[in-house]
């Protein structure tokens, strides 16, 4: 019998429309399919201001009208829901208060915490198979241009193509709408061997998260990966050179594989994803961008037989705000690293054992021996990417040459920029000026997540008991 997703979860953050609108467009297509999952909603918000607690009451009074509406349980967790399971967590599992707030709340020194809010997430979920989704994306089905139905392996760590738009409009005519069951897209290889989903015999593993296709904005920070493309994704982002130069500006895309593809792979984009949370996952990392490469490298480590299912199902990512790439984004992206940067790096050197004491480990060097870590680390990374482009180079010709002056371009930069020495210095942490400080918060946090990556697995034991006392990280509206 095919396991079922049996939780639809939206982590979300001052969006209160974009949120309804959210829900609405996954009710009505698990209507359509006779599916009545639970909803459960994240919010990160801080209340600690009149503006915050605003917020949340707005967030809980539209979530009652959408209860309103339907039949289905309508769960959620602000900042107050939060506390409270928070103070019965640290009873539960006698870890430390702190570092519980670490995981859920994140670190009041750093703009972002939408990790902190995943975090959530798992716990509440804890012992489910799980559709997750940002709240500025919608349940608008659509397929892959000529899709496959066989499913293929990949030793690739992505194996998905890109076609290029200039706007949302012709993004979204370009996919073919179907009216799929969208969880059942999932639950036919979530959770399940590979054996069971019909790879080649004599493959082992189990696939952890599934990856439906994108349209509409991309949710990349960058555009230095396109430099990289192969194939029919790099015919079309060279198609001419006015092409080229939409494609690093314009951030509508679709990017989606044509066939079920299941790879090994440690690429995780958490704008919409399905996650077999009976097994134990790592947590994200609380702050800052890209915590979901982070786990989905910690995932591939930790979870042996670990793999990913891209689907060729798509979905719509479309956020209300204008969004665009300055141009160039390929060749500034290298100037400084970024926190998630310090951690993956780090993470990629590190051989066998426990990451969390490994983390710990780190963060309890002298800050020169540290840093010079972070710098041997991030300098491996470096020579993978420019060998990368220099292998591309060689293999097209140079050519055309627009893309080849960029491409070096972004070699000459790398290598320049890395022998600075604030190069290894998060950009994304503290003040623009303050590189002290963002050195002491980096080693600070890594220090911290490594606890964390440590005590989870008895914070996961103390949710599951939590749990069959009735309590979760989210109450029902």
């Amino acid at each position: 019998m095919t396991p079922e997703i049996t939780v639809v979860g939206v982590v979300t953050h001052d969006r209160v429309t974009s949120l309804v609108a959210c829900l609405e467009s996954y009710r009505a297509n698990c209507r359509s399919h006779a599916r009545l999952p639970e909803f459960v909603v994240m919010d990160d918000v801080a209340d600690d201001d009149a503006g915050g607690r605003e917020t949340c009451a707005r967030v809980r009074a539209a979530l009652q009208a959408f209860q309103r509406t339907g039949d289905e349980t309508v769960r959620y967790a602000g900042p107050g829901e939060k506390r409270r399971f928070a103070e019965a967590l640290a009873r539960e599992s006698s870890i430390s208060r702190d570092l519980i707030d670490f995981a859920l709340f994140g670190d009041r020194r750093c703009r972002l915490r939408t990790g902190a809010n995943r975090n959530g997430l798992l716990l509440d979920t804890v012992g489910a198979l799980v559709f997750g989704a940002d709240d500025d994306t919608r349940a608008r089905t659509a397929v892959a241009p000529d899709s496959e139905k066989p499913v293929s392996i990949s030793s690739e760590y992505e194996p998905r193509e890109f076609w290029f738009f200039p706007d949302r409009g012709a993004a979204i005519e370009a996919v073919t709408p179907a009216d799929s069951d969208l969880l059942s897209c999932h639950e036919r290889f979530l959770g399940r061997t590979l054996a069971e989903v019909g790879a080649p015999a004599g493959v082992d593993g189990q696939v952890v998260v599934t990856l439906p296709g994108l349209v509409g904005d991309s949710g990349m920070g960058s555009t230095h990966y396109l430099l990289t493309l192969t194939g029919a994704s790099r015919e079309r982002l060279l198609a001419s050179r006015s092409a080229y130069a939409s494609a690093f500006r314009s951030r509508e895309v679709l990017r989606t594989a044509r066939q079920p593809t299941i790879a090994a792979s440690a690429f995780c984009m958490t704008t919409f994803f399905g996650f077999d949370n009976r097994l134990l996952l790592p947590p994200f990392f609380p702050v800052e961008r890209n915590s979901d490469g982070i786990f989905g490298l910690m995932a591939q480590r930790s979870i042996g037989g670990s793999y990913v299912a891209f689907l060729p199902s798509v979905l719509l990512h479309a956020p209300a705000e204008p969004r665009a790439f300055a141009g160039d984004e390929a060749l500034t992206e290298s100037v400084r690293v970024q926190m998630a940067d310090v951690l993956i790096g780090c993470i990629l050197v590190h051989g066998a054992g426990p990451l969390g004491p490994y983390l710990r480990s780190l963060a309890s060097l002298k800050p020169t021996d540290f840093e010079a870590f972070v710098r041997s680390a991030q300098q491996m990374r470096n020579l993978i990417f420019t060998t990368l482009l220099e292998r591309r180079l060689s293999e097209y010709g140079a050519s055309p040459a627009f893309w080849a002056e960029d491409a070096r371009k972004a070699i000459d930069v790398l290598r320049r920029t890395a022998a600075r020495s604030d190069y290894i210095v998060p950009s994304d942490l503290g003040n623009a000026g303050d590189l002290d400080s963002a050195r002491r918060l980096a080693q600070e946090l890594m220090g911290k997540f490594g606890e964390l990556v440590e005590a989870w697995p008895a914070l996961v034991e103390a949710t599951s008991r939590l749990r069959t006392n009735g309590c979760r990280v989210s109450e029902r509206v």
